[in-house]
């Protein structure tokens, strides 16, 4: 960190927005915290929380005027089955699209959260690189309208900001950990059979995802991340770049550590329903990214094997547990 560094985070009551706010803070940072919902009480003191759009024209006057040297967005709608329209546009792509220009403006260096879903099918079910994002032999491209936003925002980065714009695009596979409750169905799958088997001995899975396998990373790892890149100087190479663990963990797995962990928490076995897919055609059945290119710009950032994802599971199972039996 430099000294004076001031950072804004926009998104910062949801998931992954609370865990940056909490990263910035430790590390020394100036933090303010945008959002339309309150803040959560326990960061209250860690931000300055600006209680709003962060595309309002206020606080996008103060991104231009430089008094940020960074800007983290984590805000939008991430809601897969959110139907296409201006509100999707508006919050994924266009409004995004002017906090790039405030930060052009004033010089803040722009680091947001995109998303693996712009792959869609991935046909060889091999980790996928970033430039593949619009290769038809490679994969299918976005499955829901969501990814579609999030597709076009790259692509109009990479148009309209080649120079001039200190910035990066992170696409996330599938962030888990703790505090992932106010996400619903849109948690991760992961995190959902882990609180299904704490709380209930039972979980549910969709019947023709057994063979599915999914890129998973530890929420810090993702916030550990972005902070190494709000500090790297020089700055990496604008770009959009991958963010996961770059290997895939079968669903049939993740349903082992269930069983597994509620066996010796309780010593009864875990029931398993299968039950139909609605929703087959926009179902990613494999993620997996290629991780050469952050690899290759920021070498020393933390990198997660398959065994710290079981590790992070089992802690994840027991503070369920805890809380189901509290």
């Amino acid at each position: 960190m430099t000294l004076g560094s001031s950072v804004l985070v926009t998104g910062a009551a949801g998931f992954i927005g609370r865990h940056t706010v909490t990263a910035f803070h430790r590390a020394g940072y100036s933090v303010t915290a945008v959002d339309r919902r309150p803040a959560p009480g326990h960061l209250a003191d860690a931000a300055r929380w600006y209680h709003g759009d962060f595309a309002d024209p206020a606080l996008l006057a103060e991104i231009a005027a430089g008094r940020y040297t960074t800007v983290v967005h984590q805000a939008g709608i991430s809601d897969t089955r959110a139907p296409a329209g201006p509100e999707l546009d508006a919050t994924n792509t266009l409004g995004p699209l002017r906090l790039a220009g405030a930060c052009r403006t004033g010089g803040a260096r722009l680091i947001y959260a995109s998303s693996h879903s712009v792959y869609g099918t991935l046909h060889h079910r091999t980790p996928i690189a970033e430039d593949a994002d619009t290769d038809t032999s490679r994969c299918s491209g976005p499955l829901n309208p969501y990814a579609t936003s999030k597709l076009a925002l790259d692509q109009q980065m990479r148009t309209r900001h080649a120079t001039g714009l200190d910035w990066t695009g992170l696409r996330y596979t599938n962030v888990f950990g703790p505090d992932e409750t106010d996400k619903g169905p849109m948690a991760s799958i992961l995190s959902q059979l882990l609180r299904q088997g704490a709380s209930t001995g039972q979980i549910r899975l969709f019947d023709d995802s057994l063979t599915a396998a999914r890129d998973y990373i530890p929420v810090e790892a993702v916030t550990a991340t972005i902070v190494q890149l709000a500090a790297a100087r020089p700055s990496v190479p604008a770009a959009v770049y991958n963010l996961g663990a770059g290997t895939a963990v079968p669903f049939a797995d993740l349903a082992q550590w269930c069983a597994r962990l509620h066996r010796e928490a309780t010593g009864q076995p875990l029931l398993a329903e299968l039950v139909p897919n609605p929703v087959r055609t926009a179902y990613q059945y494999f993620t997996c990214a290629d991780m050469t290119a952050l690899d290759e710009v920021l070498p020393n950032r933390p990198t997660v094997s398959a065994a710290s994802v079981e590790a992070r599971a089992a802690a994840l199972f027991e503070a369920f547990r805890s809380c189901a039996t509290g």
